[in-house]
């Protein structure tokens, strides 16, 4: 199962933009749905047929508390991989049975202040379900003349495309997927999705890999290739110039380790690192053995970090330092930033 929050400045489509009116992203949703021989038809919470019109009236109105510049709304995508797809028969029903579910946890995974958990219903929210992907003029397929662009992928493709309000149902709530992680954790989120597919229909995804061909699938490879450069130039946003990653060089490493788990958490930790605004100096490091840096440099971090807090408590000095993000004069409660 691959679950996805679309960030429209990385991604690279402008249809994604959340800044105003969903009417763009719908339209773009329909288009690929027509260009697929497909019809857009969205359902929600609790009702099937929704017409992109209801749908974009429910999530354009739904902004009241948001600036101009604020996201309105955010793009999901669900993917079930192919075998999870044979496994229910590529059933409708129980792909959209199974996005409400997945929709349920996203409610109850933000962390509210009061504590109270949110559900579905507390959401506004639809979806459309596609079955079929075309090749774009960004995959390697095409640029290596496998395949040309508007060409149907092969193999079972169904996905899930999900639009849901940043507010809540009742305008009090700002909920942003993309946000702090003691907010709303999406690997968390992202993980519980794969696992309510295998509760509720009885998957079990080692007794599918066990079935699988040994030999390894190189149009795979070539989507998780895309996938990784896509989270490494947004990291790269995201960090000093210093700091940035050689997209090539990891590429190298996730091919390297087969694109295994250990290569993706580590990739997690790393962007994880880089939003909380920490260094990531050691990444080639952990992506390449899973492991943190080297004990000899970390024990040399450590003498660093306790020679800086014996400067900080040494209050009989006449010098007195001055934290980095504070300013004589300016008042702390300025600094504090709301959650």
């Amino acid at each position: 199962m691959y679950v996805k929050l679309i960030n429209p400045a990385t991604h690279g489509k402008a249809a994604y933009n959340n800044s105003g009116s969903s009417a763009q992203t719908l339209n773009y949703l329909k288009q690929e749905a027509g260009r697929d021989g497909e019809e857009a038809s969205f359902f929600g919470a609790d009702r099937d047929g929704l017409s992109a019109a209801e749908l974009r009236e429910e999530i354009d109105s739904n902004v009241k508390g948001l600036r101009a510049d604020d996201a309105k709304f955010y793009s999901l995508v669900i993917s079930p991989s192919e075998s999870e797809l044979l496994h229910i028969d590529n059933d409708e029903d129980k792909l959209k049975a199974y996005a409400r579910k997945a929709m349920e946890q996203y409610a109850a995974n933000f962390q509210l202040k009061d504590g109270r958990q949110l559900s579905s219903q507390d959401l506004v929210w639809g979806a459309t379900i596609h079955q079929q992907r075309s090749y774009r003029g960004t995959d390697p397929e095409v640029s290596t003349g496998k395949a040309k662009i508007g060409e149907q992928r092969p193999g079972l493709q169904t996905h899930i495309h999900v639009i849901v309000s940043a507010r809540d149902a009742e305008q009090k709530i700002t909920l942003n997927p993309g946000g702090r992680r003691n907010r709303f954790d999406l690997m968390k989120w992202q993980t519980a999705a794969g696992q309510q597919f295998e509760k509720q229909f009885g998957y079990t995804a080692q007794a599918h890999e066990k079935l699988r061909p040994q030999q390894r699938d190189a149009s795979r490879d070539a989507g998780r290739a895309v996938k990784i450069a896509e989270r490494v130039t947004a990291l790269n946003l995201r960090v000093t110039k210093e700091e940035r990653l050689d997209p090539q060089r990891v590429q190298q490493i996730a091919q390297g380790r087969e694109y295994d788990k250990t290569f993706y958490r580590s990739l997690a930790t790393i962007e994880r690192r880089a939003q909380q605004g920490q260094p990531i100096d050691n990444a080639y490091h952990l992506l390449s053995t899973g492991r943190e840096r080297p004990e000899p440099q970390r024990a040399a971090s450590t003498m660093f970090q306790a020679v800086q807090q014996a400067v900080r408590s040494n209050t009989g000095r006449e010098e007195k330092t001055e934290h980095i993000s504070e300013k004589k004069g300016r008042n702390s409660a300025e600094l504090d930033i709301e959650m």
